[in-house]
């Protein structure tokens, strides 16, 4: 009986030992399987805060680039603000010329119509005043051919010379309106 004591406990010997073996090879391919799972994590950390620096470089530049765009269509709104006042200024200051002003200006563009005949003058409501028949008399004398109308431009100021149905228009809006679109670049430098 002491053999088959003696079996038993080694037969139990050696099951506890094939069963330490089983177990040191599970906690090892354990450790080995949560290093591969802390290596992988590490790397899905790092990939991700690339990822999330990434993100926020992009945003950054995106919200760079909208406040960017902001400010500058602010500053154009402002600098469009500022012309459309330069370009009213002007307006008013015409339309407040004097006699003297308004007759030099409308005999420099007679003087240039000079050679064409029976040019008619159909003045601005707010140019009436500036101009008589006695001053036509005087523009006659220096060979320029004009005739002073009647009719008048509602609310404008300035004049229009009408010739065999060709309209010229110098109506101080008209004129800057027209002129606009050529001065704003030297008006901006000025201004800006």
């Amino acid at each position: 009986m002491s053999d088959l004591k003696l079996i038993t406990e080694r037969m139990i010997e050696k099951k506890k030992a094939e069963v330490q073996q089983t177990i040191r090879q599970a906690e090892t391919e354990a450790k080995e399987k949560v290093a591969v799972a802390e290596k992988e994590l590490a790397l899905e950390e790092v990939e991700e805060k690339k990822a999330i620096d990434r993100r926020l470089a992009s945003d950054f530049e995106k919200n760079k680039d909208s406040l960017e765009n902001y400010k500058r269509n602010q500053l154009l709104g402002e600098k469009q603000v500022a012309l459309k006042e330069v370009f009213k200024e002007a307006l008013f200051a015409m339309e407040q010329w004097s006699e003297t002003e308004f007759q030099s200006f409308l005999l420099a563009v007679l003087r240039q119509f000079k050679e064409i005949k029976n040019l008619e003058l159909v003045l601005g409501e707010k140019s009436v005043e500036k101009v008589s028949e006695s001053w036509i008399e005087k523009v006659a004398q220096e060979g320029i051919s004009v005739t002073l109308t009647t009719e008048t431009i509602h609310k404008k100021a300035g004049f229009i010379l009408k010739n065999k149905g060709i309209e010229y228009n110098y109506l101080f809006e008209d004129l800057i309106a027209e002129l606009k679109n050529q001065l704003i670049p030297s008006v901006s430098k000025k201004l800006f």
